[in-house]
């Protein structure tokens, strides 16, 4: 794993342009955004993909199959991407959210210490939701079909919320009840069930990817 993991930060030195871009795009908000929540979760998001980047790379020219006649296990490299994603993902999210709230002391914005950890926290829910769903589409279905099942699962996400949106109001049902009664939970339950949501996509996800992956063939 150890290679594996070498290798994947030996391509992002290949990736200048992407990061300079993103710290162009980080400034510029910072500058000019009162929404800071949504400059957190974006950078951490576009860092997020990543380790989705390194999947297609691993997958050009049929380096996949290469990769495997070396001392490499599936299972090694299944488990090597959701490290990679975690050790790319958690320091950005890190030193991003520390900037914006030293930003929003700065720029004198009404930033409070609630907010920030509401940001950090739906920052990583939705950076673990997009891996946990994509990695194993990419790896099920390669670089390229990968790209058409990600469009179809989205719409079919983006059709599911609409439908519960507008049943939800055919039903009388007011969402606004449970996000107050959500945020008159003490903080350690919060972050209790948080960590077990995205522990548990994650593990969930891991044991598909590991499937799709011993299943196919290079």
């Amino acid at each position: 794993m150890k290679g594996l993991l070498i290798k994947d930060f030996k391509l992002l030195k290949g990736q200048k342009q992407f990061f300079a871009s993103v710290l162009i795009v980080m400034t510029v908000f910072l500058m000019t955004s009162n929404n800071l929540s949504f400059v957190i979760s974006y950078i951490t998001v576009m860092m997020g993909m990543l380790t989705l980047t390194t999947i297609s790379y691993d997958e050009h020219e049929n380096g996949m199959g290469y990769l495997f006649t070396l001392p490499v296990s599936r299972k090694g490299y299944v488990r090597e991407k959701y490290l990679f994603g975690i050790m790319t993902t958690l320091p950005v999210l890190a030193v991003v959210s520390a900037i914006a709230f030293l930003v929003s002391g700065i720029r004198h914005i009404d930033f409070t210490v609630e907010e920030w950890g509401g940001a950090i926290m739906g920052s990583m829910l939705i950076v673990t939701m997009m891996l946990s769903l994509l990695i194993p589409i990419e790896l099920k279905f390669g670089a390229e079909r990968s790209r058409i099942a990600m469009t179809l699962v989205f719409g079919g996400a983006f059709a599911v919320v609409y439908i519960v949106a507008k049943a939800s109001e055919f039903l009388g049902i007011d969402w606004k009840i449970w996000l107050d009664r959500l945020n008159g939970l003490d903080l350690p339950v919060v972050w209790g069930a948080f960590a077990v949501i995205c522990g548990g996509a994650l593990a969930i996800s891991y044991l598909f990817s590991l499937r799709f992956l011993m299943r196919r063939e290079f």
